[in-house]
């Protein structure tokens, strides 16, 4: 999509949001190609076209929080980018949820570096219902050694 779409429909998606904070989200599209991010790991020569991608995967991150969470929801999720705490679309759904409860972005950020955020595939947004479900790294860890540990004492 081009980024001309991509600011039309993001207005329409999120008629609350601050227009200001969608040329951040274009940004973090540029800084992922930058950085040679693509779009499901697939290497673009034409850096528009691979922004384009990322503004593709973007909008459909936004789309799905817009969908389960709602317009105030999204709209807060798009102003993100005023805080330059821009997200993949694995996390937005996590990120919305914080939102909801009365998160920013600083904390949502933290949260990510935490781990409390955390995605499987940084290109497709997950449902609310998986976001709820969605358990920690720390905590995915801690199961997985307390399982290994059974594992050793059936043994003995």
């Amino acid at each position: 999509m081009t980024y001309e779409n991509f600011l039309i429909r993001v207005k329409e998606l999120a008629p609350g949001c601050k227009p200001e904070a969608i040329p951040w989200w274009r940004d973090f599209a540029v800084e992922c190609v930058d950085s040679e991010q693509f779009v499901r790991f697939k290497q673009t020569a034409n850096k528009t076209e691979a922004v384009e991608k990322w503004l593709d995967v973007i909008y459909s991150g936004l789309e799905a929080v817009r969908k389960e969470c709602g317009l105030e929801t999204a709209a807060a999720l798009v102003n993100l980018g005023l805080e330059r705490c821009c997200l993949y679309p694995g996390e937005m759904m996590q990120a919305a949820l914080c939102l909801e409860k009365g998160e920013n972005g600083r904390q949502i950020f933290e949260k990510i570096e935490s781990g409390e955020i955390d995605c499987t595939d940084l290109f497709s947004p997950v449902s609310r219902r998986d976001a709820e479900g969605r358990r920690t790294v720390r905590e995915r860890l801690a199961a997985l050694k307390k399982r290994n540990g059974r594992g050793k004492d059936k043994g003995r």
